[in-house]
């Protein structure tokens, strides 16, 4: 399959580099044993000045020649069997700690999760979460309860990791040698088989770490993208840079999260910028970094809500519940309405779409039709011709009645100004508007955003949205 390449150099001062290519089309390449066309693209790129990140032309050149070491992602384990999708080579298992009955009650620190690397097991980045009252993915200092017993596996907690980072199935010899292999598990899906075991009293781990949040600066950096939150706000959003994007800029002018409502005859509107909003506690894990921020609004005189946000950053993924409680005070206001959306910079020519618009709207130009979403087809997705792809999906409460529909707003068809904004005009701005909200309820909103490249295919993404709305379930088998 193809992968990821590694490319570690070292020259005779003992400086050194790295760097990571995922292959394409058309740049004879197929895998890490491909050594002739590896180098044919090397020596290309270098006279193109593609080593930026190098001193000099001459050390670029001097370090291919002596190139050193090639592994795939890396890591040293064997991907699993099949070809993985772009959709599926950015998903996160997620294994419930009631599909792991051999480790029920036990301490997570206790065990491991490895994969065939070689003739041998060797660890992979994974990680336990202990849940929230509320079900999401629970911050030791946060201001969401526990639900369970913290650092014991309970039936709603999750073992979390990468599924490209799984291998092919053990032999009972590499089994015997791990350790105490207490479960075996396989994710299978659309032709990729992969294997991953979690081993008892082993102490290897992986140094990888796939996320981190840096809560002095806000700044999320993962393996293939990053954001800038403000540290003291974190619901406001400023630049965002993606690798598989041509340019090294920001792709972000800000996030948007607006409320509207009505009392009587007045109107008002808020943003995320003028709600009071804190980190309260962080976890940094290997595979995913959890932030809980704190937030309350109040509109027209009427507290509206109280709400915590989880936001939940892994390798190309970020997730965004904003977990609201709306008091039945709130029912003396009408036309409550919250908006969500990304505004972006200079991504015109974009194609944009939703589940339910096929035909994609292509940004800096005049929409030949409006967007369309609702809460059973919630998806959006756009593709850049520079190397950037987005899928996002918002979801709220089930049961919870309220109306969706997709927000648009483009420069170029027309559109003003859409305060707050660092750069004037939207490039476009692509989101949802949830309407008739109702009140007394608590209210999870929860946004997914999918960063990268080739989740658009025949210019339709509709098969990648497909495969990261129902990720792979493992199969578990007790050893």
């Amino acid at each position: 399959m193809k992968c990821p390449i590694r490319l570690i150099i070292k020259d005779c001062a003992s400086d050194w580099a790295g760097w990571t290519h995922q292959p394409r089309s058309g740049d004879g390449i197929q895998h890490t044993s491909d050594i002739e066309a590896i180098y044919k693209l090397f020596s290309q790129w270098i006279e193109e000045d593609h080593f930026v990140m190098y001193k000099s032309k001459q050390f670029a050149r001097k370090a291919v020649a002596g190139l050193g070491v090639l592994a795939c992602a890396g890591l040293a384990h064997a991907a699993p069997e099949g070809n993985l999708s772009a959709a599926q080579a950015m998903e996160v298992v997620t294994v419930r700690g009631s599909d792991l009955a051999a480790l029920k009650g036990q301490s997570f620190s206790d065990y491991s999760v490895m994969v065939v690397s070689g003739d041998k097991l060797a660890a992979i980045p994974f990680q336990f979460d202990d849940m929230n009252e509320r079900g999401f993915p629970y911050v030791p200092g946060g201001k969401l309860k526990i639900d369970g017993t913290e650092g014991k596996l309970d039936d709603k907690d999750e073992l979390v990791f990468m599924l490209k980072d799984t291998g092919p199935k053990a032999s009972p010899e590499m089994l015997s040698a791990a350790g105490k292999v207490v479960s075996e598990l396989k994710l299978s899906d659309g032709g990729v088989t992969g294997y991953a075991y979690v081993v008892e009293g082993n102490a290897e781990r992986s140094d990888k770490v796939y996320a981190r949040y840096d809560q002095k600066t806000g700044l999320v950096k993962t393996e293939n993208w990053s954001l800038q939150l403000d540290p003291n706000k974190p619901l406001s959003w400023s630049d965002m840079k993606v690798k598989t994007f041509k340019e090294d800029r920001t792709i972000l002018d800000t996030m948007k999260l607006r409320v509207r409502a009505k009392l009587g005859f007045i109107r008002a509107t808020i943003n995320n910028n003028m709600v009071p909003n804190k980190v309260i506690a962080v976890k940094n894990g290997p595979v995913r970094s959890i932030v809980e921020a704190d937030a309350s609004i109040s509109i027209l005189g009427i507290q509206l809500l109280s709400a915590a946000a989880d936001f939940v950053a892994s390798a190309n993924s970020f997730e965004v519940p904003v977990l609201a409680t709306i008091p039945s005070a709130a029912s003396a206001l009408s036309d409550l309405a919250i908006e969500i959306s990304l505004d972006f910079h200079e991504l015109d020519g974009a194609m944009v779409r939703t589940a339910l618009t096929p035909q994609p709207v292509i940004s800096g130009k005049k929409a030949a039709q409006p967007l369309k979403a609702s809460l059973k087809d919630n998806w959006l997705s756009g593709s850049h011709p520079d190397g950037f792809d987005i899928g996002a999906f918002f979801s709220v409460t089930p049961g919870v009645k309220a109306n969706l529909d997709a927000l648009y707003k483009d420069a170029g068809n027309g559109d003003e100004p859409d305060e707050p904004e660092r750069f004037k005009g939207s490039h476009p701005q692509v989101g949802w508007a949830l309407t008739d909200i109702p009140t007394g309820v608590d209210l999870d909103l929860i946004v997914k955003l999918y960063f990268g490249d080739n989740l658009w295919k025949g210019n339709d993404p509709t098969a990648a949205m497909k495969e990261l709305s129902t990720p792979v379930k493992a199969q578990v088998t007790a050893l």
